[in-house]
């Protein structure tokens, strides 16, 4: 189910809803920074990091395989 949304903000956003990309970005952000910061140990480093992963994430998005969830 929860992939199903995701997916739906995925496509939402490839049509033009900038929104949905921000949903989705509020919806990872901490579960990110929180993973990474278990491997960094620094808080700058980490929303570093962090932020890294979104960019490439919106930069590739169109690449995005349905098939697979998104939260991976």
């Amino acid at each position: 189910m929860n992939n199903e949304f995701d997916l739906k903000l995925v496509n939402q956003y490839l049509k033009g809803d900038k929104e949905s990309l921000k949903i989705l970005i509020q919806k990872y952000l901490k579960p990110i920074f929180n993973f990474v910061f278990t491997y960094v140990g620094n808080i700058q480093d980490c929303e570093d990091i962090t932020q890294e992963v979104f960019v490439k994430v919106w930069s590739n998005l169109k690449k995005f395989d349905k098939n697979k969830s998104f939260k991976t």
